[in-house]
């Protein structure tokens, strides 16, 4: 992958079966990302939906800021009374998990649509 290949952090938010789903793309390195993406996090909660998915299916790199701020959006939600997910991680981001352990904290799934499937699923 050369420099032109790394796409820049973005984030788009989806509404699926009353979860809403984070697609984060490209690099999540800097505290201007993470403050972009709590503030979309807060904004959802304000909005009473307490149930977040975060896609990282085209996620390509995440350092620790990039934990942390997954950190802060796990405890936001359980916080609300809801939960978060975490589906779709390529080899490398998993790998972060593995190593700093969070993989034992986050339910981790293969794909959006599992994630959904156990968040609306009874306990």
């Amino acid at each position: 992958m050369t420099v032109t290949d790394r796409l820049p952090f973005d984030l788009v938010i989806s509404e699926e079966q009353g979860c809403q789903v984070f697609h984060l793309r490209g690099r999540l390195m800097d505290q201007q990302q993470a403050d972009r993406l709590m503030a979309a996090l807060d904004e959802q909660l304000a909005k009473g939906h307490k149930n977040v998915v975060l896609d990282m299916a085209e996620l390509q790199y995440m350092n620790s800021t990039g934990l942390n701020i997954m950190i802060n959006v796990l405890t936001g939600t359980r916080k609300a009374g809801g939960d978060t997910l975490i589906a779709g991680v390529s080899s490398s981001v998993r790998q972060l998990f593995i190593v700093t352990k969070l993989d034992t904290v986050f339910i981790m799934t293969d794909d959006v649509a599992s994630a959904v499937a156990k968040i609306n699923s009874p306990a």
